[in-house]
């Protein structure tokens, strides 16, 4: 046990954790004020899980460098990986080595590549940091300790909110340090909702007692001084140890010129004079250093110090020699740098240095990093500091660095982007860069891929009004844009009131793409209707256009495009024929109209092709950096590898589109991936989570306006399955808009038909079985082997209790059409109906024949939920198991024997009545006689005797 006093409780749940690593990952959250005693902790924590053989890295954000994207997670992991390269490629996927490389020096293979700004990428980075993890944590475990994460860069925020969510698989220690006053809200937030209980453990440092102070001055302290520091410090440990340092007598008013750390400004004045007096009692040539190794990063060498101090190497080495003898700045082990001994001694340092001084180092250090050949990435920072107006150099430093670290640090992207445009207030093509509106408008698409939605949707205010006047060949591209983060914002009106205003601006002109634009948020927000009267009018404006192609394209998915022209075999209706003959930059302009358009095509041609079709726009839409468009393309891809029944890929696509939509912080996207997650938890029989889900995915569609319907379904859909059937059907309904569910797309409509078609049959409502039966075939068109199939699996279950024969023959004819057109899963239901319905026929051997096709298709899946059914139809055509052999009770029937099969299993009357297509009432008669013939009055005992 370190001697660490008044800490035991917190030592003691910190070794616990770092003892209990084989059990999994852990976090470890050490907050306080400044100087509390987070880093002296920590400090011990590191010892002693290197003693415990545990690799341990640790790492210390600094408010100075905050916008350096992954810095502190680059010093943290570096060193380590930089030894290491060579055994850490070869395990790590090449995919993974090429991101990593980077953030990471030590696994940079070449030059940088340019990367593409988009959340995907982002998402990817922050997945390849995880398995890196994961592999470092082989074989004894990984201690990653971070400390100051309040000042951290918003990559790493990043970086610790995608492990909260997604914890590595395997002993990794999360130890972070920062003060809870200062943290950013994203983090804050983060750990708010990150894992709880005995994974994840919060140590609040709380000051010391005043008889911990007397301790901690040693034997012999005098009693009067003890109390006298313990007042001026309150207990805290780093301000006690300053005020000891200078004597309490010589305190005098501190200098707080220019505090930019905010603790600062909040410590005790005798505090702040305490760490100054520290820095002003040594001599004049190494305050000057001091105040350069302020100004030249939390670890610096000699060399760069000489260039910013103007002190020659002999005069900066002695100054060195005297300031680790003061204990003001501390060697790091091994690597010929040094660092400041606490973070405020550095910023006492740093603010107490003339600004005009500062100014000239910042500059003085670009330069010198400029000479060795440091990347525009690692200058940026001091460039933002010392650059003048009108500097076009700096200038383009900036853009530079800004598209460097574009993808992976979208806000400092920002950060740097918006100082460039400020040193360049006029044109900027003449220093060599692109337009002033292209560089505002990437300004605004590093801020919304930060989540800075409103400050995006403020800078394109600024191109639509200034620099893009009408008729500007860029100017619908950015309408466009400016339009979709309004509709992320959750402000639809104010989306399509653009679009609308830009339809006034030029009366006359060809505004098919506007329109298209409008008709895709009408979809979005289930206003069909009107959807399909943009579309109209989009292709009555431009006959024979590629914007009329689309638009005829697109309305399918109204429900509103009937006729011949839309039959699978009319070229106009086939997004194959607008995708596959058009190049990658046409795709990337209508990026989002084309996501509808994979979608279209899946009931005409089937998932392969759409998926495909898909995949190219989502190769087009990272290449281009669309990442709005992202979470929209990976939740179709996850609902189209659902349709062929790989719901384990189709859950990575959608978690994907989960992950990115968070990091989008926009709700509407996020809606729709959530309720891919809900309907894929559903499939996998996770009834739980997909209701939990569900409810999310609600709620942002609630928020956002978009989705709303949709999300209320699956859910509705979940709760159905879970067991909940009447609530379930009732939701369903209402989210459709009543019995002809006109808000739902028209394949979930079809869907929705089947589910509620099926319910009222077993609750033996006669009549609503033949309604939705009646309403699927209305609603499916003619041609299509989907929607044919799905009307043909309706009239099953409002046949089925009249005419199990006739019903059986209709459930092998949808299951026969549904399986060719790859819609697995449903085909399968239709096949088990089949099934059931041949054995309550009597025809066992029939029953086998649909019994084999639902086999056929449970080994082309991984759906859970499909696979206990298969086998749960499956015992029931086992001979031994057909009808129950009860000593001294009258024979069963065939049927009393299936049911009685099922009550001894455990199955209520309405399970059993879904299992076997009857009706509950029909099922509850024949109950009543398998108890009159067991003696029984009740379930339990029924149970009891079928057991005996």
């Amino acid at each position: 046990m370190p001697a660490m006093i008044g800490r035991d409780a917190e030592w003691r749940t910190a070794v616990d954790a770092v003892d209990a690593l084989g059990d999994g990952a852990r976090v470890l959250e050490v907050v306080g004020e400044p100087g509390i005693g987070k880093t002296r902790l920590l400090a011990e924590l590191a010892g002693h899980a290197r003693e415990r053989r545990r690799l341990t890295l640790t790492g210390r954000a600094t408010e100075f460098e905050s916008e350096i994207p992954f810095a502190l997670v680059v010093e943290a992991l570096d060193d380590h990986v930089r030894r290491h390269g060579e055994s850490l490629r070869a395990r790590l996927a090449a995919d993974d080595v090429a991101r990593l490389g980077e953030i990471l020096d030590g696994l940079r293979t070449g030059p940088a590549p340019a990367s593409p700004g988009d959340a995907a990428e982002r998402y990817r980075s922050l997945r390849a940091l995880r398995r890196l993890l994961e592999i470092l944590a082989e074989p004894d475990g990984l201690v990653l300790i971070l400390d100051d994460v309040h000042w951290c860069d918003p990559a790493t925020v990043d970086l610790v909110d995608y492990l909260l969510r997604r914890p590595p698989a395997g002993p990794v220690l999360l130890a972070l340090a920062y003060r809870p006053a200062q943290a950013p809200a994203r983090l804050t937030a983060a750990l708010a909702t990150g894992h709880l209980g005995r994974v994840h453990r919060r140590l609040a440092l709380a000051p010391l007692r005043e008889d911990e102070v007397t301790t901690l001055l040693g034997p012999g302290a005098d009693p009067r001084d003890a109390a006298q520091l313990f007042r001026l410090s309150g207990g805290n440990p780093l301000y006690v140890d300053a005020l000891r340092r200078c004597g309490a007598t010589a305190l005098g008013a501190a200098r707080t010129p220019d505090d930019l750390d905010p603790a600062l400004a909040a410590l005790p004045a005798e505090v702040r004079a305490a760490l100054g007096a520290e820095w002003e009692s040594v001599g004049p040539d190494s305050r000057l250093l001091a105040a350069a190794a302020a100004v030249g990063g939390d670890e610096c060498e000699p060399a760069l110090l000489t260039e910013i101090a103007e002190l020659p190497l002999p005069a900066v080495l002695r100054c060195l020699d005297e300031l680790v003898a003061r204990d003001l700045v501390q060697v790091v082990a091994g690597t010929g740098r040094f660092r400041f001994r606490h973070p405020l001694v550095r910023h006492v340092v740093y603010a107490s240095a003339a600004a005009g001084w500062r100014l000239g180092a910042h500059a003085r250090a670009a330069a010198h990093l400029q000479r060795v050949g440091a990347p525009p990435r690692a200058r940026a920072h001091h460039v933002a500091r010392s650059a003048a107006i009108g500097d076009a150099g700096a200038a383009a430093t900036l853009v530079s660095a800004a598209r460097a670290v574009g993808a992976q640090a979208p806000a400092t992207a920002a950060g740097w982007m918006r100082t460039a445009l400020r040193l360049l207030p006029g044109d900027t093509s003449g220093a060599g860069l692109p337009e002033r509106a292209e560089l505002v408008a990437y300004l605004a698409e590093r801020q919304a891929a930060a989540g800075c939605l409103a400050d995006a949707r403020r800078t394109m205010g600024v191109v639509l009004d200034e620099l893009l006047p009408a008729g500007h060949p860029a100017r619908p591209a950015a309408v466009a844009y400016t339009g979709v983060l309004s509709r992320l914002l959750g402000r639809p009106e104010e989306a399509q009131a653009l679009l609308t205003a830009e339809l006034e601006r030029r009366p006359g002109a060809d505004h098919s793409e506007v329109l298209l634009q409008i008709a895709t948020y009408a979809l979005m927000r289930g206003r069909l209707g009107e959807a399909d009267e943009r579309l109209c009018q989009a292709i009555a404006q431009a006959p024979g256009s590629a914007a009329a192609a689309i638009a005829r394209a697109m309305r399918p998915m109204t429900g509103y495009a009937t006729g011949p022209a839309y039959r699978p075999d009319a070229p106009q209706a086939c997004p194959a024929a607008l995708l596959d003959t058009l190049d990658d930059d046409d795709i990337g302009r209508r990026l989002d109209l084309f996501a509808w358009l994979c979608w279209t095509g899946l009931d005409a041609e089937g998932p392969r092709d759409s998926l495909r079709r898909l995949l190219r726009c989502r190769r087009v839409a990272v290449r281009v950096g669309h990442n709005f468009v992202l979470p929209y393309l990976l939740a179709m891809q996850a609902l189209m590898e659902a349709r062929l029944g790989r719901i384990g890929a189709a859950t990575g696509a959608a978690d994907e589109a989960v992950a990115i939509s968070r990091l989008l912080a926009a709700d509407e996207p996020l809606a729709l991936a959530l309720l891919t997650q809900c309907w894929l938890h559903r499939c996998a029989g996770e009834h739980a989570a997909a209701i939990a889900t569900g409810e999310q995915a609600v709620a942002a569609a609630a928020a956002s306006s978009g989705w709303l319907a949709t999300a209320r379904a699956m859910l509705a859909f979940s709760r159905i399955s879970a067991g909940d059937v009447r609530r379930g059907a009732a939701d369903l309904v209402s989210a459709g808009n009543g019995r002809e569910l006109p808000a739902l797309y028209p394949h979930n409509r079809l869907i929705a038909c089947t589910a509620l078609s099926e319910i009222a049959a077993n609750l033996g409502e006669p009549e609503s079985p033949r309604h939705w039966a009646d309403l699927a075939e209305r609603i499916a068109e003619p041609g299509l082997r989907v929607g044919h199939g799905l009307a043909l699996l309706a009239r099953v279950y409002a046949v089925a209790p009249d005419d199990p024969d006739r019903a059986a023959e209709l459930a092998e004819q949808a299951g026969a059409l549904l399986t060719g057109a790859e819609l697995l899963l449903v085909a399968g239901r239709a096949w088990l109906a089949a099934a059931a319905l041949r054995l309550r026929a009597g025809d066992e051997r029939a029953a086998r024949d649909a019994l084999g096709h639902a086999e056929d298709i449970a080994g082309h899946t991984d759906a859970a939920d499909y696979a206990a059914a298969v086998r749960r139809t499956a015992e029931r055509l086992r001979p031994h198991a057909a009808v129950p052999a009860v000593t001294g009770v009258a024979a069963l029937t065939r049927r009393e024997g299936e049911i009685a099969t099922l009550i001894a299993a455990g199955r209520s009357n309405a399970e059993i009545a879904a299992e076997l297509y009857l009706s509950v009432r029909t099922v509850e008669t024949h109950v009543s006689r398998i108890y009159g013939k067991l003696g029984v009055g009740h379930r339990a005992a029924a149970v009891s005797r079928l057991a005996r």
